[in-house]
């Protein structure tokens, strides 16, 4: 080899990282000819586990080996290493709980960790409350029970008092002189059934027409609102034509149910012919107009029903041509007189 030439060695490692001391054979070669030389590898753990504080455990009557999880620390060669422990289970007065934790290099580090035991405070159902689902309302409540470390078994009260008529979370309280414990129970109030409905309703049959005044509101039960005034599909009143009415009944929480009725129209009798404006000879006027004090009349040729309405269409009195109605209970300002063919007079009250 020239002066000066550099040789790199190859080593007789097989497998890296090395994880225990060893003796390293370096070989140098150069135009078949070689040397060796070696190397001492010294591996070491003088390192403990590396541990944190562990918190307190607070417990009621006693602490099962089973109801704790065992700690654990990091060793720089070992890795994670869970804790062993003398301790006798189940703990049942406070006191502390020695941890151990020992890598393979046989380092070891102990820990201490507080437990508390309370005497005669409550224990918790071990299961929870299963949720109560009603329509309409909860109209009672099953209380649940727990038992305190004296296996004496307590009853839990609630935070809220029956009938439950709407969703809510109950809080159910076990007392026993100044110990509590409480646990919930999901209440879950639903209003699916829609009004019920019975038989048919009968047919209205009337002459001429049919004022809405002259129809009956037909109602249903409902489970939870009680009962329900229907309302009806008719455009406009009066009906002078046969037809059917569609009644719908709809709870407050949008269920519906339907009904309908039929209307039959029979023709009008000859004494009972209503005004109409067919009848260019007839007319109907009202008398004194256009204001009137106390009494007000429609003057007319033919006998017939007429219906004093508010400006708003609400029937206020009812009566019939050629007769003085007195309106003394109607307050002052201006009222519509409708005619059975429809037709609207006018009158203003003093």
């Amino acid at each position: 080899m020239g002066s000066g030439e550099t040789v790199t060695a190859a080593h007789d490692v097989s497998n890296f990282p090395i994880t225990e001391s060893t003796l390293v054979t370096w070989t140098y070669t150069h135009n078949s000819k070689s040397i060796v030389q070696t190397q001492t590898v010294t591996i070491e753990d003088t390192e403990a586990p590396e541990v944190t504080a562990l918190d307190a455990i607070n417990t009621a009557c006693s602490l099962a080996e089973g109801d704790i999880t065992f700690p654990t620390a990091m060793d720089n060669c070992s890795g994670e290493i869970t804790a062993a422990t003398t301790a006798s289970f189940p703990i049942t007065k406070s006191g502390t709980v020695t941890w151990t934790y020992e890598d393979t290099a046989r380092n070891i580090v102990t820990q201490t960790q507080e437990v508390v035991v309370s005497d005669d405070v409550l224990i918790p159902n071990v299961t929870s409350l299963p949720p109560i689902n009603e329509q309409c309302e909860v109209a009672s409540l099953n209380a649940p029970t727990a038992r305190n470390c004296s296996g004496n078994t307590l009853t839990a009260a609630p935070d809220v008092t029956p009938p439950i008529m709407a969703s809510t979370t109950i809080t159910w309280t076990y007392t026993e002189g100044s110990n509590t414990a409480t646990q919930t129970q999901e209440v879950n109030i639903a209003d699916t059934e829609a009004p019920t409905v019975t038989g048919t309703l009968n047919t209205i049959t009337s002459a001429c027409s049919l004022a809405e005044a002259e129809v009956n509101v037909p109602t249903a039960n409902n489970a939870c609102d009680g009962e329900i005034m229907g309302t009806h599909n008719v455009p406009t009143f009066p009906i002078t034509s046969n037809t059917t009415i569609t009644w719908t009944y709809r709870d407050k929480s949008g269920n519906e149910a339907t009904q309908t009725q039929v209307v039959t129209i029979t023709d009008c009798s000859e004494e009972n012919e209503p005004l109409s404006t067919g009848d260019d000879a007839v007319e109907a006027v009202v008398f004194p107009n256009p204001s009137s004090g106390r009494y007000v009349e429609v003057q007319s040729p033919v006998e017939s029903p007429i219906r004093i309405l508010s400006v708003g269409g609400e029937l206020v009195l009812e009566s019939t041509t050629n007769t003085k109605m007195d309106a003394a209970s109607l307050r002052s300002g201006l009222y519509l007189i409708q005619l059975p063919d429809g037709r609207l007079l006018k009158f203003i009250k003093r």
